[in-house]
């Protein structure tokens, strides 16, 4: 029997998405949970019951760390020949991945130095199943075409993106 996957209803999208902020923090601020949590104005017993697995303790009443990895889903905007599209992307290392190509793309359109070069170090990868476009030619086709202007990575499904 095929396990399905629960989509997450649209009032807890935004909860998700403060529960995605609060790991980024913590890993890469190096900030307790609790800091993190206040930062993103989110409960902690709130992140710790949408993501359980990301996070461990070393005892009863230590602090709360983060995993360096996780198998979280979350649904996000991807990049593809045709336009932004929601896939589902299914661990950290791919949003990480779609976050830093998100910054590459970011740097070329406002014609920062070092923006092609960025580019190129995505070239050949993929997220959720779609190859990251590193074409300057058909980014600047999508450009024209006012593709490239999605506000953030994290959608829901049935939102236009």
């Amino acid at each position: 029997m095929k396990r399905r996957r629960k989509l997450v209803k649209p009032r807890h999208r935004d909860v998700l998405v403060r529960v995605f902020h609060v790991i980024g923090r913590m890993r890469r601020d190096r900030v307790s949970l609790w800091t993190a949590c206040r930062l993103e104005g989110i409960k902690q017993e709130t992140v710790l019951s949408y993501a359980p697995s990301a996070f461990y303790r070393q005892g009863p009443g230590k602090p709360w760390k983060v995993r360096q990895v996780d198998e979280l889903s979350a649904a996000m905007t991807v990049l593809t020949k045709t336009g932004p599209t929601t896939v589902i992307v299914r661990s950290s290392r791919e949003r990480s991945l779609l976050g830093q190509y998100d910054s590459a793309i970011r740097m070329w359109r406002a014609g920062e130095d070092g923006a092609t070069r960025a580019l190129m170090a995505f070239q050949g990868k993929t997220v959720g199943g779609h190859t990251l476009i590193t074409d300057t030619r058909l980014l600047t086709e999508l450009e024209e075409a006012g593709q490239l202007d999605f506000d953030t990575l994290y959608t829901s499904f049935g939102a236009r993106s």
